[in-house]
């Protein structure tokens, strides 16, 4: 049996104090035994960072910690709903200035005429005008305060301008303000509630023609599917609002008492008039077969004709987009051939010189 022996002490002894770099060292020492030495700093590292992510994930399941990013979501979270809070804050205070306005100006001569409160409420509520926050339409006693309100600021400023800086634009400013704060406002808002009528006639055809053998058959089915049906096949945002309209009230009313509702908010498109008056003579037993097949055709045409109309715009505007992209080239044409010219004729006048 072959026994090795290592170094001995005596061995050992010959090599203190010894340098490194003698051949002898490298020759006892025993170099894989020194690498795994040195590497023992590598694998404590290793073992304290599996440790610590060990921890870190003990840790997360015992407070029930989703992420690290977590504290960051529930501080994001607060500011979203401080933001709310200082909105709904805000809204409070502008509807609180809202009715303390609209209570002094209707204690004075300023507040509107009594003549004047239903066009104003139907215009108000065809244009969607709301109060801050939108919950409900603003009333006519609203809108007319606040353009008291306005009125009344404009003139204070423009007083200021006519006393301290000039007074020839001070006073034209103040006439406009008077002149102007009982139109503009209104026309504006005449100017939205035209817009949405001439979308609900653009789009009516398509409306009418899923209550039309409805109607014709006299068949049981109730409006209010129909019209929901339609609800999920238009893209018109005012066309939404037209059928949240009817639903409320047939749902509120019935069928029959719905369409004077109906009637009396969209009073100025007829197209939606006449609909209503044919829903009720049917529910009254009225024989409108010809006046169903007639308002059918009166339509269909009257969206042929809207059709053409807009083909024939699209091609006027493709003729006026041809003509201005086509112009410049031709210009730029005859001022070549005018310099060729003019350069042929100087050649020709250089050789008669000669």
């Amino acid at each position: 049996m072959k026994v090795e022996y290592g170094t001995g002490g005596g061995e050992i002894l010959q090599y203190i104090g010894k340098s490194p770099d003698s051949e002898n060292w490298y020759q006892t020492l025993n170099k894989d035994a020194m690498r795994q030495l040195a590497m023992i700093p590598y694998v404590k590292g290793i073992i304290i960072c599996l440790a610590i992510v060990l921890a870190t994930i003990v840790i997360f399941k015992i407070f029930s910690i989703r992420s690290i990013t977590h504290g960051k979501a529930i501080n994001n979270e607060l500011k979203y709903l401080s933001a709310v809070k200082k909105k709904e804050d805000q809204v409070l205070q502008a509807n609180k200035f809202m009715k303390s306005t609209t209570s002094i100006v209707e204690h004075t001569n300023l507040r509107l005429a009594k003549s004047y409160v239903d066009y104003w409420t139907y215009n108000l509520e065809r244009a969607n005008i709301r109060i801050p926050g939108g919950s409900r339409v603003m009333t006519a006693q609203e809108f007319n305060a606040l353009i008291r309100f306005f009125e009344a600021v404009i003139a204070i400023a423009s007083l200021l301008i006519l006393i301290f800086l000039n007074a020839p634009a001070g006073f034209l400013l103040l006439i406009m303000d008077i002149l102007f704060s009982n139109t503009l406002p209104m026309m504006f808002i005449r100017a939205s509630v035209k817009d949405k009528d001439s979308e609900i006639v653009r789009n009516f055809a398509d409306f009418y023609l899923m209550l039309h053998y409805v109607l014709l058959t006299s068949a049981s089915t109730p409006l209010s599917g129909v019209i929901k049906s339609y609800d999920k096949t238009t893209e018109s945002t005012e066309m939404h609002r037209f059928v949240d309209c009817c639903i409320h009230y047939i749902d509120t009313y019935g069928e029959y008492d719905a369409t004077k509702y109906i009637s009396r908010q969209y009073r100025e498109v007829p197209q939606v008039t006449k609909l209503m008056r044919l829903i009720r003579q049917a529910n009254e037993g009225g024989d409108i077969r010809e006046e169903l097949i007639g308002f059918r055709n009166q339509l269909l045409e009257a969206r042929a004709a809207e059709m053409e109309k807009r083909m024939n715009k699209m091609v006027a505007k493709a003729q006026r987009s041809f003509s201005f992209t086509l112009t410049p080239v031709l210009f730029q044409a005859i001022i070549s051939a005018m310099m060729v010219y003019i350069g042929d004729l100087g050649m020709v006048k250089g050789l008669l010189n000669t």
